[in-house]
């Protein structure tokens, strides 16, 4: 799940080998979607898709959702930071809170 510390499978101390994550990556038609992370390969994360696809992306392009429920579901709450326009998720606190974050947790800092 999204972490204060840590939003990406970059980032991850243990990469799940059936993890959710939603792609923000390089291939277009790609984008926006919903996968599964399979494997490191090399340096980068294989991920799988729900038609079967597997592709290799840089983990930064990644993300992890904001919460997993009791069933497994898991839950993303994407945002776009207002200075940079890069995607970040949001955690299950920033999601909860009364004022979401406006910016990307990089430019927060």
């Amino acid at each position: 799940m999204a972490t204060a510390a840590g939003r990406t499978l970059q980032v991850l101390r243990t990469k799940r080998r059936g993890q959710p994550v939603y792609v923000v990556g390089h291939i277009l038609d790609r984008k926006g979607q919903e996968a599964t992370f399979d494997l490191f390969n090399v340096r980068l994360a294989v991920v799988k898709f729900s038609d079967g696809a597997t592709l290799g992306y840089d983990p930064s392009e990644l993300l992890l959702p904001t919460e997993i429920d009791d069933k497994g579901l898991a839950y993303f709450e994407i945002r776009s930071g207002v200075k940079c326009d890069q995607p970040f998720p949001l955690t299950a606190g920033e999601f909860r809170s009364e004022q979401e974050p406006a910016a990307c947790p990089e430019c927060r800092a």
